[in-house]
Formats: structure tokens, sequence, C-alpha cells
């Protein structure tokens, strides 16, 4: 297992182990607010026990989320990701109706003054200690694993500290007889009620409609992919939620000609889409190879003067020159020094590399290396070797001038209607 693997399996490792002791510890405190509320008729704990129970439900939602990462059949072969987003828009239904119940009971007059108040202050005292801690760990935990989920819910349990405070303030003012104060701050907790209710089944109902991505999610997929040289332009993206998981799908134009090697540079931003955003289950990557207009040719100088040389590696200068497509109309030439010429060895492989990576299409050399190194990298460049007898530049262009008609239309087919590949991961 590589390291990213390793990286990878010990934060999903972590990230379930933190879910299961939030879980854990939200439904300690929703059960402890519950018998608090029994003990004081506090309207302000009720609210909070709701409060709090939408907090589990976004647990329960997290651990069935990773559960059903791994259940895929034959039937469902995208997974049941979408059975979490079922669940959570019943239960945004649930958290609604009971904020309006808990409403209506903060409009009716008290049956009993409120109860053990001195007892119950020191207990939501005493609550705010374990939420620190986690609070704490996990933060701490989630820089450690630069995991953005863990970060949101260490975030979501240190914003819990102000219900508990509210509710606090409001058992207090009831204390200093002023009844009123436990009903004002349920009404307060009724809010963030309402506003985690909302967040749900927004969430999740935007999975369930297939909605698209939020936009930073977006962006950071774009930058990931545009972190590669290879990749000229991004045609088309698209991802979509499905439960708390991510499909993407890529359209990109890659400036190489080989599908192999294209293959290999989408496997890797596959990767590094999926090492920057969590969550995201698969990638569809389309590729095709960057569409060119013009045609690059090349042949080997003796001099300047456009004597063409008899060898390949150690000739002294490389002319370029640039047609159209299809009119054969000259764009640009230039003569260039061949950074390899004074080399010991392997210089004709190292003149190929750099003719490759000037963009070449089609080399015209005197020299015949078939079967030598330089014929084997420009054909897994697919660049086109052309043999010719002709000792002098404008000769050589003078005569291309002549068969433009028949060399272009082999050529188009070869470099400039590649074909385009699919990534499927």
């Amino acid at each position: 297992m590589s390291k990213m693997e390793n990286k990878q399996s010990t934060a999903i490792h972590e990230d379930k182990q933190l879910a299961l002791m939030s879980f854990g510890l939200n439904v300690s405190f929703m059960v402890s607010k519950f018998f608090l509320y029994l003990s004081t008729g506090s309207i302000a704990l009720l609210a909070e026990t709701v409060h709090s129970a939408t907090d589990v439900i976004s647990s329960l939602l997290v651990i069935g989320g990773i559960h059903l990462a791994a259940k895929k059949s034959e039937r469902f072969p995208w997974g049941l990701y979408k059975v979490e987003n079922v669940t959570a828009v019943l239960t945004g239904i649930f958290i609604f109706i009971s904020a309006y119940e808990i409403a209506k009971m903060t409009y009716r007059p008290p049956s009993s003054p409120l109860r053990n108040l001195d007892v119950t202050l020191v207990i939501l005292f005493l609550m705010t200690i374990p939420v620190l801690l986690f609070y704490r760990y996990e933060l701490k935990t989630a820089r450690e694993l630069n995991s953005p989920s863990l970060m949101a819910d260490a975030v979501h349990w240190k914003a819990d500290l102000g219900p508990i405070a509210i509710v606090g303030v409001g058992i207090a003012g009831s204390r200093l007889s002023y009844p009123g104060a436990d009903r004002l701050a349920a009404l307060v907790i009724l809010m963030f009620v309402i506003r985690a209710g909302y967040e749900i089944l927004r969430d999740s109902m935007k999975s369930l409609l297939d909605a698209s991505a939020d936009k930073k999610t977006l962006d950071e997929i774009r930058e990931a992919a545009r972190s590669f040289a290879q990749v000229k332009d991004i045609s088309s993206l698209n991802a979509r939620n499905s439960g708390r998981f991510i499909f993407v799908h890529l359209e990109l134009t890659l400036g190489m000609k080989r599908l192999k090697e294209a293959h290999a540079v989408a496997e890797a931003i596959e990767r590094e889409i999926k090492r920057r955003i969590q969550f995201v289950e698969r990638v569809v990557i389309h590729y095709e190879p960057e569409k060119k207009d013009y045609l690059r040719y090349s042949a080997l100088l003796e001099n300047r003067q456009g004597d063409l040389s008899e060898h390949f590696g150690s000739a002294p200068f490389v002319a370029l020159w640039d047609k159209s497509i299809p009119d054969g109309i000259l764009r640009s030439q230039e003569v260039l020094e061949n950074p390899h010429a004074t080399l010991d060895k392997r210089k004709g492989i190292k003149l190929a590399e750099f003719l490759v990576e000037k963009g070449v299409d089609v080399i015209y050399t005197r020299e015949d290396f078939a079967g030598k190194g330089p014929d084997h990298v420009l054909s897994d460049a697919e660049v086109k070797v052309r043999h010719t007898k002709l000792i002098h530049l404008k000769a050589l262009l003078e005569e291309q001038q002549r068969t433009d008609e028949t060399v272009e239309k082999v050529l188009v087919g070869s470099a400039s209607e590649r074909g385009a590949g699919t990534r499927d991961m």
C-alpha cells in the first residue's frame, strides 16, 4: 500500500471513530437535557433537547453515509447513498413539527413554577466541559489529517456552547423571579432548531434532485485539474452530491498525443481531486488531444544558410516552420541551435526529445536511423519521420509546396484528429 493510500485509510478510520464518538456524546447530551426538562419543567430545556436531537440525527447521517458507501450491488451499481437523503428529509419534517409544538407551549400559561433550578444550572455548566474537551481534541485531529469534515464538526461542537448558555440564562432569570426568561430562551433556541432543520432539508433535497455541488467544491476541482501542466483546457465540469458523497464528470483538453500517456495523466488528476476533496466517490474524465490549426515541421541543418545535415544527433542547427491547415500557408520559420550536438553519448535521443518538446509533427532527415533510439522516441510521440535526398532547405520547402495537398491529407488525420479517451474511476 502506498503512503497516500495509507494516509487516506487512516483518515477514513479517524472519521469513523470520531463520528461514533460525536454520536455517543450527542445522545448522552440529548438524554440528559430531556431528564433535566422533566425535572424542571423548563420549555427552554425541551427546545434544547430537540436541538440536541438534530445533532444526533446529523451524526447518524454521517455514520449511515460511511456505512452505505460499501453497499453496492448489481441492481444498485451507484450505491444507496440517497437513502441517507430520504431519511434526512423525513427527519427535517419531524424537526419542524417538533419546533411548532414547542412554540405553541411557550404561549400557554405555566401549569406549575419551575423547580430544581440550582442543580440544573450546575449540571448545565458541567456539560460545557466535555464539549470543550471534545472540540479541542477533534480540532487537533482535523488539523493533523487536514480533514475539512472533522474541522466542520469541531466548529459545530464549539457553536453548541451558545444554546447551552442561552438555556442557562433563561433558567437563571427564572431563578431570579423573571418567569418569562425561560420562555424567551425557548424561542431563541427554537431559532437554532429551525435553522438546523432547514439546512438538513435543503442539503438533502439538493442531493435528491441531483443539484450541482457548491461553487467552492467546483473551484477546488478545477484547481486540482489545472495543477497539471498537460491540461490545456477544461471544457466541462459537473459535480453532484449523493448523500455525503460527490460524483464528478470532467471534460479536458490535454496537450499530448498518445492515449496511454493521457490515461496516466487522467489517473493522476483523479487521485489529486480525491486527495484535495473528501468524499469524492467517483470521477469520470473524458479527455481529447489539443486541436491544432497548423502542422510543425523540422529539418536538420549543417549551417544557418540552410544546407541540410547528413547527420541527425550531431547536426548543429534545427529548422522549424509552421504551416496552416488546410491551406498550407507558411505561418512562421526559425532556425535554432541544437543544444545537444556536442554530447558524447545519446545526442540523437536528446535531440529527438527536444523536438518532441517543441511540438514537431514531421521531421525531414537525410540520415536513416530506423530502429535506433531516436526512432523509438519519435515513434512513441507519434512524430512522422520523412527521409530526403535534397541538400538544401529551400529545395525542401519548394518540393513540400508541390506535394502539400497529398501530404496534408495524410498528416491532418494523424496530428489533428486523434481519438479521444475516457477515464472512468
